[in-house]
């Protein structure tokens, strides 16, 4: 995955997610919020289109990051209720 950065303001990024599509930017988008937040997405053409994500709040690299890694304690439980 590569990211490609649009914005990058104060309290507002906007990041192009290039070869993902609505799973992985929904996931984002989703922990942003329980991370006190705000994050939304668009994909112009559901064929060809890259994903837009915006984030916004005080801090949006602390946001982004805590989202990853709790996507990397995600998966590291699903790899371990397979791997029983």
């Amino acid at each position: 995955m590569d990211i490609r950065f649009i914005s990058k303001g104060k309290d507002r990024w906007e990041i192009e997610l290039t070869s993902e599509d609505h799973t992985l930017t929904n996931l984002v988008r989703e922990l942003v919020w329980e991370h006190k937040g705000e994050a939304a997405y668009k994909i112009e053409h559901p064929l060809v289109g890259r994903p837009s994500l915006f984030v916004t709040g005080k801090n949006p690299k602390k946001l982004l990051e805590a989202s990853a890694d709790q996507i990397v304690k995600m998966s590291e439980q699903v790899e371990k209720a397979f791997s029983k």
